[in-house]
């Protein structure tokens, strides 16, 4: 979301001499790149009321898992949303992308994988399963978590 802080940031940036729409054209993704976004995104998922749960198959693009990535910070911008969770087929693996903002800990969720990473941006592989099984795990470790109060 764009804030103080964003409009802070770019005013220190031009006070620097940034070239901001040099910049914004280097940070746009290609056409293909950005329609594999959006239908990861639309692909989501609402799993307990505050978590989105998305997947990105046959994605014919040269970085689905970064792409992966870009679509699970775009979930957290979902009014309600505390973390998302976007799962990328690629090269046989199944690589999860973690992301909140600050109510929920990702990292200890992805560690109950097999990943890692910071509390609020993780990951995690699955090798040798398909996507639904690797949503039904993550489902799992959502559900058993809440109920031990460790969510």
């Amino acid at each position: 979301k764009t804030g103080v802080r964003t409009f802070e940031a770019a005013a220190f940036l031009r006070r620097c001499g940034a070239d901001i729409p040099f910049v914004r054209k280097m940070l746009r993704d290609d056409m293909k790149s950005y329609q594999a976004k959006a239908g990861i995104i639309s692909s989501a998922e609402v799993y307990r009321d505050i978590f989105a749960i998305a997947r990105g198959e046959d994605l014919h693009i040269e970085s689905p898992t970064i792409i992966g990535a870009q679509a699970a910070n775009e979930l957290l911008d979902i009014d309600g949303i505390k973390a998302t969770f976007v799962l990328t087929a690629y090269n046989g693996r199944i690589y999860v992308s973690a992301r909140s903002i600050d109510e929920v800990n990702v990292q200890v969720i992805m560690e109950k994988l097999g990943g890692g990473g910071h509390m609020n941006a993780s990951g995690a592989q699955f090798d040798h399963t398909n996507m639904n099984e690797a949503v039904t795990s993550l489902k799992r470790v959502i559900d058993e978590m809440i109920e031990k109060g460790d969510l």
